[in-house]
């Protein structure tokens, strides 16, 4: 019930349309941007990189290693995938 509860929030709160098209009413990929100081500073990463999933496709079908298919294929809106690599 909770889920149905928060679903009926959300259409009341941006409409049917976005609501069921589970899009976001912000860029997410400007929002990681924006954090991308503060995650490098609280988790110690020496870089970070935020990609959409259709720039991840791209990588990972030009055979750049480290993206995996089924972790981009599963990122939707609100519930990004991330990945760690040691460098």
């Amino acid at each position: 019930m909770p889920f149905i509860q928060a679903f009926k929030k959300r259409v009341a709160q941006y409409g049917a349309q976005t609501a069921f098209n589970r899009t976001l009413p912000f860029s997410e990929k400007e929002v990681l941007n924006e954090l991308v100081p503060y995650l490098k500073k609280s988790l110690t990463l020496a870089d970070v990189e935020v990609l959409s999933v259709e720039e991840a496709v791209q990588r990972a079908e030009g055979g750049d290693a480290g993206f995996t298919k089924a972790l981009i294929e599963g990122s939707e809106p609100g519930a990004p995938g991330f990945e760690y690599r040691n460098i």
